[in-house]
């Protein structure tokens, strides 16, 4: 019996070769995407503070003010009309204005607003800065949770912005043991410096190392 002939290699098509999709939380440390993942862990580490420092301190920098217990809340509630408003603003913008930008100018504006609550003394003045500061805040909250998920492929985004988002929650449970010292002894002014300083590493590290995505498609935005 005669052997077979060997097989005749395959035609080359031409097409350039598939190269193997990288998954997991490996392929968030490597290029190209180790430079937004780096991106987004400073964010979160960041972005917590601004966002969740405001609306935690609230009640005890009115208190430090001299406020009564009774009045600072009744003024905490006001304020805090502005996150159910401020996500009602966001519903035009965040798909006509280039989220990137939206997000470092709504940080940017939260750090103006910040400093402008800490330094405020009459009721007027922290009634519109806090409402302001909060109306921003859920601005770019809405922006940034939609542009997480946009610099990522689809095969890379749940355990890219699960796993950097988890450690905004580590900065929230560790906040309170910072910004309340900071309060009870250096002042309601350092408070909010600290506060003003994150958002402002929050724009520049977007503004920075953050990609345009508004109106392009994924494939673009993740080539």
């Amino acid at each position: 019996v005669r052997p077979a002939p060997p097989s005749p290699p395959a035609a080359d098509t031409g097409r350039p070769r598939t190269r193997p999709v990288p998954t997991g939380a490996r392929a968030l440390l490597v290029p190209p995407y180790k430079r937004r993942t780096g991106m987004m862990v400073v964010f979160h580490i960041f972005q917590t503070i601004g966002y969740y420092g405001f609306g935690t301190m609230v009640p005890l920098v009115l208190t430090a003010k001299g406020y009564p217990i009774s009045e600072s809340l009744l003024f905490t509630g006001v304020t805090y009309l502005g996150y159910p408003i401020g996500s009602a603003l966001s519903l035009p913008v965040v798909e006509r204005v280039e989220r990137k930008y939206l997000v470092v100018g709504a940080g940017l504006l939260m750090a103006v607003f910040g400093l402008a609550f800490g330094f405020s003394n009459s009721m007027l003045t922290i009634l519109v800065f806090g409402f302001l500061y909060t109306a921003v805040s859920n601005v770019f909250s809405n922006a940034y949770h939609i542009y997480q998920a946009e610099i990522f492929p689809t095969h890379l985004r749940s355990t890219a912005s699960s796993g950097t988002y988890a450690l905004s929650r580590l900065t929230t449970a560790a906040m309170p043991f910072v910004l309340v010292p900071v309060l009870n002894d250096a002042g309601v002014g350092a408070l909010f410096a600290i506060v003003c300083a994150a958002m402002v590493v929050v724009a520049v590290d977007v503004g920075i190392l953050g990609p345009l995505t508004t109106g392009r498609r994924l494939e673009v935005v993740n080539e």
